[in-house]
């Protein structure tokens, strides 16, 4: 007899409550990240230390997750980042199974309300239109800070000749079939009742974190302020990467401020390219660095860390 593997996995969906808020996290699928030009400014035996002590893979590549968010506040579906969706394979072809995912998890893509932009690069917006341009949320209005906004459909950038040509060129038909229904914001800004807005830029230069609370408990959003569970908490002032960071100094000192207000204010901390859900909480170590603890998977539906 020859037992034939499934080769399939469970359904990439898990949800979580914040207060009375019911969030479903969606995975979209993962990047497969190389190493080389990682961390541009870290000490390469500190970075070979933390893979050695925390068993990261040791070859040349790591999946890094890509983990939109619906948030259902009761009024409204929220959804934070669309992911790279299925409109390009710039970053491979291991992403584009957001639609899927959320509809296994029982949520109907026409009944999004609003979408939440961290910010605009290609594995968060690009997810917002089928390959045939239309757009796959098609009663949402579309949230952007408005710094982003100005960096990321900038047809100036068009004629250039680095990577912002085509990563411009994916935004602008990304956003294409949302232009009537964008609501433009201010970094700081409180957007919707319960949704205050944070500036984590660096990364991109209007990059937004949003903490919802409910019932006295706190969640952020945080896009890519952060892109690794492991090496970001503990050394913040690692540069994530020269060559896509808009200001690479900017989004290092970003961490350590987002990571400090998350600590001083018990907020739960959602990072987009953690390893999925990608939900935890951060510590202060008493060197005065970070580290996140990412809260295990359960089938007990409704698990709160804060009432049990």
């Amino acid at each position: 007899m020859t037992a034939k593997q499934l080769k399939t996995q469970n359904a990439g969906w898990y949800r979580f409550n914040v207060g009375a808020l019911e969030c479903t996290a969606i995975w979209d699928g993962y990047i497969h990240h190389g190493y080389e030009g990682l961390f541009p400014n870290a000490d390469p035996a500190e970075l070979a230390r933390l893979k050695e002590a925390y068993r990261l893979p040791q070859g040349e590549f790591f999946p890094m997750d890509l983990i939109p968010v619906v948030v259902n506040t009761g009024d409204k579906l929220i959804l934070i980042d669309a992911g790279m969706g299925r409109t390009s394979q710039l970053f491979g072809d291991t992403m584009g199974h957001t639609l899927d995912n959320m509809k296994a998890s029982g949520i109907n893509p026409d009944d999004i309300d609003v979408i939440l932009m961290t910010h605009l690069h290609p594995d968060h917006s690009y997810g917002l239109i089928h390959p045939d341009g239309t757009p796959v949320y098609k009663n949402a209005d579309l949230y952007v800070s408005d710094t982003d906004w100005e960096e990321w459909t900038d047809e100036a950038s068009l004629s250039r000749t680095d990577f912002r040509k085509p990563w411009t060129e994916g935004t602008l038909a990304a956003v294409a079939p949302y232009r009537e229904r964008v609501r433009l914001f201010k970094l700081g800004d409180d957007i919707l009742p319960g949704i205050t807005t944070l500036s984590v830029a660096g990364h991109s230069m209007g990059q937004c974190a949003f903490i919802f609370e409910s019932q006295g408990e706190k969640v952020v959003f945080t896009g890519d302020v952060a892109h690794h569970h492991i090496f970001d908490p503990i050394h913040p002032e690692w540069f994530f990467h020269m060559d896509y960071d808009s200001d690479p100094q900017m989004g290092a000192d970003a961490k350590s401020v987002i990571f400090a207000h998350v600590v001083d204010n018990n907020i739960r901390y959602h990072g987009y390219h953690f390893p999925y859900p990608g939900l935890g909480d951060l510590e202060r170590a008493e060197d005065g660095t970070y580290r996140f603890h990412g809260e295990a998977v359960t089938p007990r539906l409704g698990y709160s860390p804060v009432t049990g």
